[in-house]
């Protein structure tokens, strides 16, 4: 059995102030929450196999915080958890992660939910709502294929937070 554990990024600079979207840094709200939902993460999960990230700086900084109560035993950043980047594509990367048993991927929306529903129904049709900092808990027993998932778990950050 593989585990997929997705989080939409926490809250990051407004879009509107100029900033070039790749460089959105998480906001001092944002961190702090990310770090309440972390401890509670690391409670449902402890120790993950593989922590992949969006390369852009507000996914990079998630991911920097989850880590701490992750430990993730590899960490890498990929485009293929980009907003735009291709559900399949990530899914077929993510079958060639072997030993990855556990792994969390930190993202963005439209890119999560359409993976979810891809992983869950077989279709890039999204119908789950991922707040900032949202996880959502994927299994799969037969290989990463689309429609092979089951939904564990979707929980709020206010839900995470009362993990801890």
């Amino acid at each position: 059995m593989r585990r997929i554990v997705l989080v939409r990024h926490g809250a990051a600079d407004d879009p509107e102030e100029g900033i070039n979207d790749r460089a959105r840094a998480l906001t001092d709200k944002g961190r702090r929450k990310t770090e309440r939902v972390a401890r509670g993460l690391g409670g449902c999960l402890g120790a993950v196999d593989l922590m992949a990230s969006s390369p852009l700086l507000r996914a990079v900084q998630t991911a920097d915080v989850l880590d701490t109560h992750l430990h993730a035993g590899r960490r890498v950043e990929t485009a293929l958890l980009e907003p735009s980047a291709d559900a399949g594509g990530l899914l077929e990367w993510l079958n060639a992660e072997t030993g990855s048993e556990l792994a969390v991927l930190v993202g963005h929306e439209p890119q999560l939910n359409t993976l979810a529903a891809l992983a869950l129904v077989g279709e890039p049709r999204g119908f789950m709502v991922f707040r900032k900092s949202a996880a959502c808990l994927l299994e799969f027993d037969d290989g990463l294929v689309p429609g092979g998932a089951l939904l564990r778990w979707f929980m709020s950050p206010s839900q995470l937070v009362r993990r801890h």
